[in-house]
């Protein structure tokens, strides 16, 4: 015994499985200009303030914390090294300007950037 049926459903899955993708191709269009805004409650955006706040003293403590330990490291060192680190700095700048400098001549995005 035959079952008609179970043959017609596959196919039916099959023409749909393959339909929906040809119909998802074609954009949507919509006569909507108006965009809608949904408004915080006063809780909710005070509680993001908060929020904003605390990461950027989090941001600052750290960028603060940063400095102190590069200026202790630098205090630890015997003359000379801090001698070496000055002059090592002092490389780093002039061959960072020259690189910049090299780049402003080259390219035109280079002159845009280092102006």
């Amino acid at each position: 015994m035959r079952r008609p049926g179970l043959l017609r459903i596959a196919t039916l899955l099959l023409a749909f499985s393959a339909g929906t993708g040809i119909i998802a191709a074609v954009p949507v269009t919509t006569n909507e200009t108006a965009v809608t805004v949904m408004m915080q409650p006063r809780k909710a955006k005070k509680a993001q303030k908060k929020q904003d706040k605390k990461e950027q003293e989090k941001k600052k403590a750290i960028k603060d914390g940063s400095k102190e330990t590069r200026k202790r490291s630098f205090e630890i060192q015997s003359a000379d090294v801090q001698e070496r680190m000055k002059q090592n700095q002092k490389d780093t700048a002039a061959r960072d300007k020259a690189k910049k400098k090299s780049n402003k001549a080259r390219t035109k995005q280079g002159a845009k950037k280092y102006k």
